[in-house]
C-alpha cells in the first residue's frame, strides 16, 4: 500500500529562529487515524500546518498521494488545500450565520466566484451539507445560529464543513483542548466515525493519552522538534510518557 502522506526529513524554522520542527520523517497509509502527542511547543501544531501548507518548511519535503507539495504556489497549492481538510481548536465557525451556512462555507473552493461572493448554493450542496450535519448527530440543528451551540456541537459543525470538502486527509489541531472530558469523547468519536465508517484518513493532535489509547491506530511524539517515538498506542509505557513529557509530568485520564 502506497503512504497517501510522506513526510521527509521536514525542518521548520519560525523567523525568531525558533526550530519549530528538526528533520521529521513519517509515512502515513490511506484510513489510519494517527495522532500526534506531545508537550506544548513539540511542534504538533507546526507539522499540521506544514502538511496543510499553510507553512512552507524550510527543509525537507512532503509527499501527499506521491507528488511534493513542500514548495507550491499558486493554483496547485489551492487544490492540495482544497483536498485536506482542518479542524482548529477554536471551531473557527462565523457566529453569527446559521449551522447550516456555516458547513455549507466548506463548498466553496469547489462553488464559482460569483456564487460564493452571493452565498448561493445548489439544491446538491445544501442536500450534502444536512446530510454531513447528520453524520455527526446535529442536523436538527441546521437553522440555529452557531453561537447558539455549545462548544462540542460547533467542533461537530466544524467536522460537517471540513467533510464538504471531500478530503483525503483530516487534520485536527487539539480539537478538543476547549472542551470538558464529556465532550471530548462526543467529538473524537465522531471523527472516529468519520475515520471508520467512511474510510477518511484522519491526523491528530492530542495531549491526553486516555483518548489516544481509545481512538488512535497508531501515535508519534514529538519533543523539542524531533519525533522520538513511532508506534501503536499500547506501547506507550510509563518510560516512554516520562521519555516524551520530562520526569515531573503527571497523566490525566479523560474518562
Amino acid at each position: 500500500m502506497r503512504p497517501i502522506l510522506e513526510v521527509v526529513d521536514v525542518s521548520h524554522t519560525y523567523p525568531n529562529g525558533v526550530h519549530a520542527l528538526r528533520k521529521v520523517s513519517l509515512a502515513v497509509n490511506p484510513g489510519e487515524f494517527l495522532v500526534v502527542i506531545g508537550l506544548s511547543g513539540s511542534g504538533k501544531s507546526t507539522l499540521l500546518r506544514t502538511i496543510n501548507r499553510l507553512l512552507e518548511p524550510s527543509d525537507g519535503r512532503i509527499l501527499f498521494d506521491g507528488a511534493d507539495i513542500a514548495h507550491i504556489t499558486g493554483e496547485d497549492l489551492r487544490r492540495h488545500r482544497s483536498r485536506i481538510g482542518m479542524i482548529f481548536q477554536h471551531f473557527n465557525l462565523i457566529d453569527r450565520h446559521s449551522v447550516l451556512k456555516n458547513v455549507l462555507y466548506g463548498a466553496l473552493g469547489a462553488t464559482s466566484t460569483m456564487s460564493s461572493i452571493l452565498n448561493r448554493f445548489s439544491r446538491e450542496q445544501i442536500a450534502e451539507a444536512l446530510h454531513n450535519l447528520d453524520i455527526v448527530g446535529i442536523a436538527d440543528k441546521a437553522e440555529m445560529r452557531a453561537d447558539a451551540l455549545s462548544g462540542g456541537q460547533k467542533q461537530r459543525v466544524a467536522i460537517a464543513r471540513a467533510l464538504m470538502q471531500h478530503p483525503k486527509v483530516l487534520l485536527a489541531d487539539e480539537p478538543v483542548a476547549s472542551l470538558d472530558p464529556a465532550t471530548s469523547h462526543s467529538v473524537m468519536q465522531y471523527l472516529e466515525k468519520v475515520n471508520r465508517e467512511l474510510g477518511m484518513t484522519v491526523i491528530c493532535n492530542l495531549h491526553f493519552l486516555s483518548l489516544v489509547r481509545q481512538y488512535a491506530s497508531r501515535v508519534v511524539a514529538l519533543k523539542h522538534g524531533a519525533l522520538v517515538f513511532d508506534g501503536h498506542p499500547e506501547e506507550i509505557t510509563d518510560e516512554w510518557f516520562t521519555a516524551i513529557y520530562g520526569e515531573d509530568a503527571r497523566e490525566v485520564e479523560i474518562r
